[in-house]
């Protein structure tokens, strides 16, 4: 219960109790748990989105789901988004760029690239929630769901699932590659993980069984999709700037729900 507490006052803004007097070993063993806070996060959001589709057209839902991840979040992955956009965009050495991200400022690539992804996903969001799931019949040979649930309620799994996968595609990089800086809070969950890798493939089978139970096709295609990219994103990076960084910790999340949606959203539609 301590690590989870751990957890979920370090990614999210939920008014859980924060534990007092938390050690590094305490506090980066609590990777484990944040799969689950994706999913709690999910619940608040698919909950919420099936409550205002009641009332509000797709659009206006769509727009409440994007500020809400981000009032749950405080804006903490889009945060290290935004700074590893200006140091990836900026073409300086891999040594200045680690400047750039450590940087509080956000400049003009990071701004752009704010809004270039908080458009894409809203836009994804809205296609997500008007949709009508036709194409969810091939999910039958996957999912002992009938069509009829699926094409009701399979926009809300969605929105479920998107924040669990991505907490728990982003410790691909923690697990797998080298963090950049020779101190930092990130050194600290690369070194905790490395004992760790059991955690990982049992969180991943288990986030697979639900992607493909909820969703079927479209719950499998997303998945890959998210995971190719962000092992393209974190090879290609980690490779310039000899590892990762907690930035582009937070950036491969936003990514990671990016894909997912962009591979889950032609599945409902018309």
């Amino acid at each position: 219960m301590r690590g989870f507490l751990i957890a979920v006052t370090f990614l999210t803004r939920l008014p859980f109790p924060a534990p007092a007097d938390v050690t590094q070993e305490e506090f980066t063993a609590s990777q484990r748990y944040y799969p689950l806070i994706g999913l709690l996060l999910g619940i608040i959001m698919s909950l919420s989105a099936l409550l205002l589709r009641s009332f509000y057209p797709p659009l206006v839902v769509a727009a409440f789901l994007l500020i809400e991840e981000l009032l749950l979040t405080g804006g903490i992955h889009m945060d290290g988004f935004m700074d590893s956009m200006d140091a990836l965009w900026s073409a300086r050495t891999p040594e200045r760029m680690l400047e750039i991200m450590k940087d509080s400022r956000v400049g003009s690539f990071g701004a752009l690239s704010a809004s270039a992804i908080l458009l894409l996903k809203f836009s994804l969001l809205a296609g997500l929630l008007q949709g009508s799931g036709s194409l969810l019949s091939f999910s039958s040979n996957f999912s002992s769901l009938n069509y009829q649930s699926l094409s009701t309620f399979g926009p809300f799994f969605a929105v479920l699932i998107m924040p669990t996968l991505s907490r728990w595609l982003f410790l691909f990089g923690i697990l797998f590659y080298p963090y950049a800086r020779k101190t930092g809070l990130g050194q600290g969950f690369h070194e905790s993980s490395l004992n760790r890798p059991c955690f990982f493939i049992i969180e991943g089978l288990i986030c697979l069984a639900l992607a493909v139970y909820l969703l079927g096709w479209a719950g499998l295609v997303g998945l890959l999709l998210a995971f190719l990219f962000l092992f393209y994103f974190t090879q290609k990076v980690s490779h310039l700037l000899g590892g990762l960084t907690g930035d582009l910790y937070g950036a491969s999340i936003e990514l990671s729900e990016l894909l997912f949606l962009i591979g889950v959203v032609p599945f409902f539609i018309n």
